[in-house]
């Protein structure tokens, strides 16, 4: 077998590790290369062959449940997981080490935290308790969101600087869950936005003009308000 490997996908397989790089390193998307990662996946899918990169089976398996329930199906279309989030995810993830560890470290917080509460993991949970256990997040991420507004009126006082750290409401307990929650749904949301489901969902028919991330701001506060958790 040849082991040559043509300039068309060299260049495809470095615009979707530019893509990886640049989600943790300045936290923007190139859509040109998100929907590179769409089709790369959706190939592999559609010839049966695809293969978990960077999970675990049972990673990848919450990660899958998370799409669901992040962006759901609706009467209009599916789900982000239909629209392959979970590929998405795991396609970067597996060109940025950083991206990976932070969801490594992420699932395994989601799945001890589920253990405490109810005994089993995640994906094991029932529905009921997977909501609830997302619910609590988002209560704790607008409280978290409170605090560090707080926080901020003190160190803008001369009197009271660094006042907060001694006094005022100490770090959410939850801290990591809200860290980890935050980056899956904001990649399950840029995933179903950018898939062929997602765009015809919103009537978004992309910005190929620019070479740089630009969905409308209406468009992503359409796609937020699917979620329940947003």
């Amino acid at each position: 077998m040849s082991n040559f490997v043509s300039v068309e996908t060299f260049d495809r397989r470095a615009l979707i590790r530019g893509l990886a790089i640049a989600l943790t390193a300045v936290g923007s998307m190139d859509l040109d290369a998100a929907q590179q990662v769409h089709t790369e996946t959706a190939a592999e899918k559609a010839r049966g062959n695809y293969k978990v990169k960077a999970f675990e089976p049972n990673e990848f398996k919450t990660l899958e449940r998370l799409a669901e329930l992040i962006v759901p199906k609706d009467e209009k279309s599916g789900s982000a997981r239909d629209a392959g989030a979970p590929e998405f995810i795991d396609t970067l993830s597996s060109q940025n080490e950083k991206l990976a560890d932070i969801f490594h470290g992420g699932l395994a917080w989601l799945d001890s935290e589920m253990r405490k509460r109810y005994q089993t993991t995640f994906v094991g949970a029932k529905p009921a308790q997977q909501t609830e256990m997302l619910d609590v997040l988002v209560a704790a991420e607008r409280a978290e969101a409170a605090r560090r507004g707080e926080e901020l009126v003190y160190q803008k006082s001369s009197l009271y600087k660094d006042f907060s750290g001694y006094t005022v409401q100490r770090a959410n307990e939850l801290g990591p869950g809200i860290v980890f929650f935050d980056w899956v749904r904001k990649m399950t949301v840029d995933a179903f936005y950018t898939s062929p489901i997602g765009v015809k969902d919103l009537n978004y028919l992309g910005n190929r003009a620019y070479s740089k991330y630009t969905v409308p701001q209406e468009s992503m506060d359409y796609a937020m308000k699917r979620s329940p958790f947003a």
